[in-house]
């Protein structure tokens, strides 16, 4: 009977998927391609009226106001984009997409590994491009995404994709680009998130977590000090983190974890950290600012960590982070966070009733990720040189009542619009409008 059961499930599931396939990835039309009459914002700051841009060969070759160069019809194809809005490609950081896809079916989740330590771990080759919520994050404006491990004291290792690919070997823009470490919590608090316990407790296994931590690493900086003459594939994990080519994603909350997870890094040498926190970072950001560290910063769209705090004391802690003068990205991290990562854009939306104005708020998820990711060189912002990788939004792309993104390309491809979301919307138009209902 079981077997019958999982037959079942699976035919099921086989012909559920033929109703709606995520779309083939774009290519090239052998052409260039010309935008024309948009309203450019660059990502650094800048809004071109009237504005075009030129790409060939997936590169972005120029770019202006006015007139546009000469191009021949045979040579390009001109898109006339009537007054829209023309954005780089929204940058996704510390995001489990492609490793899981229904919450409640474990069978499809493949985002966390068993055990405390994994720091040879990483995530790449499970990353799914045929995921059914890759194309809803595309029509939305994110066109590159950090795919991170969850779960354990230290997760594994990240890697940056382009979300238009037909594998994982063709979304790659860098492999291993850093390791996620899970700083142990100094306090612990009974109940659960709707009925939290009393006064929070501080941990009695802290000082034991965070010894282990530096026998570890200890481990593995004299690993790489020495020889090698026995290959340990665990530690090769910290490969490039203590010469600083690979980044360590400290994941820490409360301030004194902050504080005394920097301190660890800077005892162990390590010479590229980022912080990824929640909105309690604003208390230590002078010290952020003094070490130089860029800051994840997770969802505003979130209740505060502080009972006594505003409700909207999240949405507000960006522009604090601004005035100090850090470097810093919005993230989507939290519950349902790869389905509602979509609205990666409306977070940074928000962020500008408290203080930003709305090209910084777009900094937020374009360049600024693209600097922490080290991928500044080819996205993050429309210029010459860069990947052609932008979308055309007939409003505001950061606010929900006015962004209709109608046209993307990735690299110089177009990427079709189509996703699991937009086929039941036209079965069900459909239907209404045939008086089926």
């Amino acid at each position: 009977m079981f077997k019958k059961i999982i037959l079942l499930v699976v035919g099921l599931s086989m012909v559920n998927s033929g109703f709606s396939q995520v779309p083939a990835p774009g290519k090239y039309s052998g052409k260039g391609l010309l935008i024309t009459n948009s309203i450019i914002h660059d990502g650094n700051g800048n809004v071109i009226s009237n504005g075009w841009v030129k790409a060939e060969k997936g590169k972005i070759t120029a770019m202006g106001s006015g007139t546009p160069e000469a191009a021949s019809s045979n040579s390009f194809e001109i898109v006339d984009a009537k007054g829209k809005h023309l954005y780089p490609g929204f940058i996704l950081m510390n995001n489990p997409l492609g490793l899981a896809e229904v919450d409640a079916v474990r069978a499809t989740l493949d985002m966390e590994e068993t055990g405390q330590d994994n720091p040879n771990v990483h995530t790449l080759p499970a990353y799914n491009t045929d995921s059914d919520l890759i194309p809803t994050l595309r029509s939305n404006g994110i066109l590159m995404a950090q795919i991170s491990p969850r779960g354990g004291r230290i997760s594994g290792l990240s890697s940056i994709v382009q979300l238009d690919a037909w594998n994982w070997e063709d979304a790659v823009l860098v492999e291993r680009d850093g390791m996620h470490l899970n700083w142990p919590s100094r306090f612990s608090r009974s109940g659960w998130w709707a009925e939290p316990g009393g006064a929070a407790e501080k941990s009695k296994e802290y000082q034991n977590q965070v010894a282990e931590l530096e026998s570890l690493f200890a481990e593995a900086k004299m690993y790489f000090a020495g020889s090698k003459a026995v290959s340990n594939p665990k530690l090769e994990g910290f490969k490039g983190l203590f010469a600083g080519s690979a980044r360590l994603y400290v994941h820490a909350n409360h301030p004194s974890e902050i504080i005394h997870s920097l301190d660890f890094a800077s005892k162990m040498g390590l010479k590229n950290i980022v912080l990824v926190s929640g909105s309690q970072v604003e208390e230590v950001a002078g010290l952020l600012k003094e070490k130089n560290i860029p800051v994840v910063l997770n969802r505003i769209h979130n209740l505060p960590d502080q009972n006594d705090a505003p409700v909207f004391q999240p949405a507000r802690v960006p522009a604090a982070l601004m005035k100090a003068g850090l470097l810093f990205a919005l993230d989507y991290e939290g519950g349902m966070e790869i389905m509602g990562a979509r609205n990666l854009g409306f977070l940074a939306g928000s962020a500008t009733a408290y203080g930003i104005s709305q090209e910084d708020a777009l900094s937020l998820i374009t360049r600024n990720p693209a600097k922490i990711l080290g991928i500044d060189k080819r996205c993050g912002t429309i210029e010459a040189g860069k990947d052609a990788s932008f979308f055309l939004s007939a409003g505001n792309a950061l606010d929900m009542k006015t962004q209709n993104i109608s046209q993307v390309w990735i690299q110089g491809r177009p990427v079709s619009m189509e996703s699991k979301q937009t086929v039941l919307y036209e079965k069900f138009r459909k239907m209404l409008t045939d008086g089926r209902f």
